[in-house]
């Protein structure tokens, strides 16, 4: 039984159909992922601009990979998928992140995830995260629960900061946004009880519904490392929204993601902790 309900109409057989039919297909696109990344991992970088190449070829391949797997079911859905053109389609959208976290991936680390997500008429309904390195597989559809490997999933009910693991906002680009990053850092360091951090969004979002980490808050993520995620966090308990509360849309700058039940001592905690950035 689900922990949340729809709250709009959806096409819900056409839908689970849909996610289980990439379920099924894991292990292949496991078995794929895994000879990629063994592939580009093998040779080391011997500059940024080489390591980036290779990040984009591995990030093209498996995303051609996965456009062939769905359109071979699916021909008429359409696909988003990141660095790839979009492909229109009918009520149903698949939005694909090939690769979640492909520094890790090129550079040999087992921290990546493969993200699907499942939209009808612009609102995200499914999704499925791949987790190549532990063989996991996560899903959900709205209204139907969240589920690892078959087992349904729920976020923790710690609701007390000082026992709780975040995982910090630090994007690759941050020179010009330092002092805030160091007030996040700074307000959670002083109440919370540890952090974690895998380099993937999506992986991190995925161990906060499954309750093994309590939150996450991130800036410049996009429209493919969430819609998955969305539903899949939804259903196991979670929330997902900016700064302000306002729940996950595409476009947002900044997400915050907890078990729900941190959720807005999270908020208020940023909300302080970067007034004093704006005063001095």
């Amino acid at each position: 039984m689900g922990i949340s309900s729809p709250t709009i109409s959806f096409p819900i057989d056409e839908t689970i159909k849909r996610i289980e039919y990439v379920k099924a297909n894991a292990m292949g696109i496991i078995h794929e992922a895994k000879k990629i990344q063994r592939e580009v991992s093998s040779i080391r970088s011997e500059t940024d601009a080489d390591e980036k190449e290779r990040i984009d070829a591995a990030d093209g391949k498996l995303g051609d990979i996965l456009i062939r797997f769905l359109q071979k079911s699916f021909p008429k859905d359409g696909i988003i998928c990141e660095d790839k053109p979009t492909i229109d389609g009918g009520d149903f959208k698949w939005v694909l992140d090939p690769v979640d976290g492909s520094m890790n991936f090129v550079r040999g680390l087992p921290l990546y995830a493969i993200s699907f997500g499942l939209e009808h008429r612009e609102t995200p309904v499914g999704g499925v995260v791949i987790v190549p390195p532990q063989e996991s597989v996560y899903s959900a559809v709205m209204g139907e629960g969240a589920y690892k490997n078959g087992e349904q999933i729920r976020t923790s009910r710690i609701s007390e900061l000082n026992r709780a693991i975040f995982s910090p906002n630090l994007p690759t680009k941050r020179a010009h946004m330092i002092q805030e990053i160091m007030a996040d850092l700074s307000g959670f360091l002083t109440y919370a009880r540890s952090f974690r951090r895998t380099g993937s969004f999506v992986l991190d979002a995925c161990f906060i519904a499954e309750g093994v980490m309590d939150a996450i808050w991130e800036k410049t993520v996009k429209h493919w490392d969430v819609s998955a995620i969305s539903v899949i966090l939804a259903e196991a308990g979670g929330k997902l929204t900016d700064l302000n509360g306002v729940h996950y849309y595409t476009g947002l700058p900044e997400l915050v993601a907890s078990n729900g039940v941190l959720h807005s001592e999270i908020l208020n905690l940023l909300k302080t902790v970067r007034s004093t950035v704006s005063r001095n």
